[in-house]
């Protein structure tokens, strides 16, 4: 049967105990005051059970006054239990002064600090502990009211526990949490959190695992305890002061790191009790209220040795010492928080060196406290919108390794993130974006000034960091990802006078080589399928017109690289440079090698200095920009057809374009061999190149191109009845600017110029154009026209009349072929030089391809030129369809309205003649 519980008041000095007892009897005498308890068991104890000892208050921030009366929440503890061991045969008289005096210190009882449970502070369970093993924890209360022998005022009672081995100005005691309970109290506008939210846990399992708190004092009474309690831990330090219940000091420090950077910092909340202002009509008072103050202080602000493989820079330094956070919102978990919150995050000032560059900007960092393992992803998912800091366009070595080309960018902008390992937080770049400054000197427009953005490759992240650095033979050729889905265009096909007019590399990057720069990493020299890649990575680029994949020899060693786009360092300048030299071609259509056993090849050189200042173009490099195309033949028709006609080959042809001068095509060893069905050209061509041999080029640089080639005419030749008049020889090579193919074009008169033979009153004349496009199906045009010619010339006049008869034969650019016969009658006189007057009628019979359609057409131009003044006349019918067309055919639904029209017309036509018949 359990032993009963009783209850000691006493009125005088304020005594409220339950008292209930194990291992004792109650024995009964027969006067007054005679019952006692009587310590019969083996571990007899008494057992005092104390009203709540601790209320908890919400704070106030330091900022908060009132000006009338506010409730703030509160909550109050659970009973504290004292467990006084007594030894065997002990006897205690059954009153309230026998109990109180069988407990004090002047007796063998003390207080058991296995079983005692004491609320203090609130929502924390301790145990007093003798801080000497040999001592015991022992209580100093009253048996009796204690009466002020002046004003006789009675003291109110309470219960100091110490040590047996105490002081008077210390208990020498340990305090023991066992157990801790968090209260369902949250911050309200205007008041914050109570003291040690969220602290408890730690303070319990900080004891258990390091050393127990030091009290110098415990008292409990009716209205409260009171502490004083302290402890300093590896990662946490905590001091409190209590008097009757309530908190008036409170401090909690713990050490932690600004994630991801590591820098370490204490986090310290201190709250005082203070008196604040009561403003109120009536009265001017004060509340007692608990200020709270949260603070972040930098004990290492400088970090150096932090640069790893993903993380560019040698040291990190926060630009400041102590960082008060009071005025910002409470977190919910101090140990673990984004300073400021979400919405509005409190941003540090950070300095960042590469080498010797500095960077300075601020961002929000989360405080992780030593005691946790890393930020929770609820955490970093508030903290990542906020991760991304922008730089003013500062160039940083994002490798750290050799400082190859491709490793100093640009940077506009950082996104950073932290990994965590057993040595603690490391800062780490997600992203990174960087203008190319490579690609904004070599390509106009606006595309290439906007910052594209970069991220680490895995290889990258998954090197071994070192402590002098991480191992710099591992970096892969490829470190920098561009974090796009398509990658970023580098399309010279619209520039080409940027790329060396006569190739326009366009491909879309993926990535950036050290040594190369934006690359297609899928055709990097040690990529499988190579070929395949190629055609993929350089679809639309283009070669003198050729598509650039088809020319590429993949076949030998060493394998082909991409060009090289990059920006390098001489001395205090920096240069930029694209590079594709030795690049071996090989046979593709018309592209054919010159010589047999001697592959094409391609030279390119572009680049470009700094621009000085107030310079209007960038300084020259030397060489200067030179793209060189070397050993190729173009061939018609192209293979596979095995009967060749027209083989036009170069030693060479090389485009140069410097700063401030126009740009220039050189042709080298050119050579023209007509075969087959045109071998009959061949005595012509002998002449043509005796006669080129003594001219030069002939060059005409516009906005839209560069042309470059020989292109002369032949005297009129008379020698009785024989007349050759109109003969001009064309050879050119057309280079663009824009997206079109280089054209090489070799032509004997023209369209509009036709040659003309006459022998007597007989003669004829004509026309024959072929043009190489690129890859496109070459253009030929020959026409031929034959009849009767007579001219006369008699000094001071010269007349001619012609009727001549052809046929021309067109092969257009796309396959489709047009054959046109005409007749030409016309002639004219002229006087003395001065006046002219002809005549031309053009009867022309066209047919044409896709689909079939035969069309004619007629013109007849008059024209008169008296020197001062002259007057063209042209009478033309227009094209007229004679066969074919588009136009759909007619149903016979068609021909059922067209004849109910035709009959109801006649009908009309009827009646009107009828209404004016005689």
């Amino acid at each position: 049967m359990a032993a009963p519980t009783f209850l000691i008041v006493r009125s005088e000095d304020f005594v409220v105990l339950a008292v209930d007892w194990a291992g004792f009897e109650v024995r009964t005498g027969t006067g007054p005051g005679t019952t006692q308890l009587v310590a019969t068991g083996p571990h007899p104890t008494v057992t005092l059970t104390f009203p709540p000892q601790a209320i908890l208050e919400q704070t106030t921030p330091a900022a908060f006054y009132t000006a009338g009366f506010v409730q703030s929440d509160s909550r109050l503890s659970g009973p504290s239990q004292l467990v006084f061991a007594v030894t065997s045969g002990t006897v205690i008289e059954l009153s309230a002064q026998g109990i109180l005096k069988a407990l004090t210190a002047h007796t063998h009882a003390h207080v058991d600090d296995q079983t005692s449970a004491i609320e203090l502070p609130w929502g924390l369970t301790v145990r007093p502990v003798a801080r000497s093993s040999t001592a015991s924890v022992v209580s100093h209360h009253a048996e009796r009211p204690v009466t002020s022998e002046h004003s006789g005022a009675v003291a109110m009672w309470r219960a100091p526990l110490q040590a047996s081995d105490a002081t008077a100005t210390d208990a020498f005691l340990l305090v023991r949490p066992t157990s801790f309970s968090e209260s369902d109290i949250h911050p309200q506008d205007p008041f914050g959190s109570p003291p040690l939210t969220h602290w408890r846990d730690l303070i319990v399992s900080s004891s258990a695992q390091h050393s127990l708190p030091v009290a110098t004092r415990l008292e409990l009474s009716a209205l409260g305890g009171s502490l004083s309690a302290a402890a300093k831990w590896p990662s946490v330090s905590w001091t409190h002061l209590m008097a009757l219940g309530r908190d008036d000091q409170v401090d909690v420090t713990a050490t932690g790191k600004l994630w991801p950077f590591g820098i370490p910092v204490v986090y310290q909340e201190f709250t005082k009790r203070n008196f604040l202002p009561v403003h109120s009509p009536t009265s001017l008072g004060c509340v007692a209220a608990l200020l709270k103050h949260r603070v972040l202080v930098v004990t290492v602000p400088l970090l150096s040795g932090v640069r790893t493989s993903t993380f560019p820079f040698d040291e990190v330094e926060i630009l400041g010492r102590e960082f008060s956070l009071s005025n910002t919102p409470e977190p919910a978990n101090p140990r673990m928080f984004l300073p400021g919150g979400a919405s509005s995050p409190v941003a540090f000032p950070i300095r960042c060196r590469s080498g010797t560059t500095d960077v300075q900007f601020r961002i929000p960092l989360i405080f992780v406290a030593d005691t946790e393992t890393g930020p929770t992803p609820a955490i970093l998912n508030d903290w990542r919108p906020h991760a991304s800091v922008q730089v003013p366009g500062v160039e940083l070595d994002m490798v750290g390794a050799e400082g190859k080309p491709g490793d100093v960018h640009e940077v506009h902008s950082l996104t950073f993130s932290g990994k965590d390992d057993s040595t603690g937080p490391h800062p780490d770049l997600a992203s990174f974006d960087v203008v190319l400054s490579a690609l904004r000197s070599l390509l106009p427009g606006p595309e290439h000034a906007q910052p594209q953005t970069l991220r680490y490759a895995a290889e990258m992240r998954s090197l071994s960091d070192a402590a002098d650095g991480f191992l710099r033979t591992s970096v892969p050729a490829v470190p920098l990802i561009f974090d796009t889905p398509n990658g970023v265009p580098v399309n010279f096909t619209k520039s080409a006078d940027r790329s060396g007019g006569l190739v326009a590399p366009k491909f879309s990057a993926d990535g950036i080589s050290r040594d190369l720069g934006p690359v297609a990493t899928s055709v990097l020299p040690d990529k499988p399928n190579l070929s395949a890649a190629l055609n993929r990575a350089f679809s639309g680029a283009t070669l003198f017109g050729f598509p650039l994949s088809a020319l590429i020899d993949t076949t030998g060693d060493p394998k082909p690289s991409p060009p090289k786009i990059v920006q390098r360092k001489e001395g205090t300048d920096t240069r930029v440079e694209m590079r594709w030299e030795g690049l071996r071609l090989k046979a593709h259509s018309a592209f054919q090698p010159r010589t047999a056993g001697q592959s094409p090849q391609l030279d390119l050189f572009i680049g470009c200095g700094p621009t000085a200042s107030g310079a209007a173009t960038p300084a020259a490099v030397a060489p200067p920009p030179t793209c060189a195309l070397k050993n190729f033949a173009l061939v018609l028709p192209p293979p596979p057809a095995t009967t060749r006609l027209l083989r036009l080959s170069f030693e060479s042809v090389a485009f140069t374009q410097s700063p401030g001068r126009p740009a220039s095509l050189d042709l080298n060893g050119l050579k023209i061999e007509f075969e087959g069905a045109l071998k009959l050209l061949g005595q012509l061509q002998k002449k043509l190149e005796s006669f080129l041999g003594g001219r030069g080029f002939t060059s005409k640089v516009s906005t839209s191109g560069i042309t470059v080639g020989y292109e002369f005419g032949i005297p009129k030749t008379a020698a009785g009845a024989f007349v050759l008049q109109n003969i001009a020889v064309r050879v050119a090579v057309t280079v663009p600017f824009a997206e079109e193919p280089v054209t090489v074009a070799l032509g004997f008169a023209s369209r509009e110029h036709p040659f003309s033979v006459s022998v007597s009153a007989f003669g004829g004349g004509g026309y024959a154009v072929v043009e190489i496009a690129g890859a496109n199906e070459p253009r030929v045009e020959i026409c031929l026209e034959f009849g009767a010619m007579l001219a006369v010339d008699f000094v001071v006049a010269s007349a001619e009349v012609h009727a001549l008869g052809g046929v021309r034969f067109v092969r257009l650019a796309n396959g489709a072929v047009e054959l046109e016969a005409f007749i030409r009658i016309g002639g004219s006189v002229r006087l003395l030089g001065l006046v002219t007057v002809s005549i031309e009628l053009r009867v022309a019979l066209t047919y044409q391809e896709g689909p079939p359609r035969l069309l004619g057409r007629a013109s007849l131009v008059v024209e008169l030129d008296l020197t001062l003044y002259a007057e063209s006349v042209t009478i033309d019918s227009g094209t007229f369809e004679l066969v074919g067309g588009t136009a759909p055919r007619r149903t016979a639904a068609d021909r059922k309205a067209t004849g109910k029209r035709s009959v109801a017309a006649v009908e009309t036509w009827q009646q009107y003649r009828r209404a004016f018949a005689p």
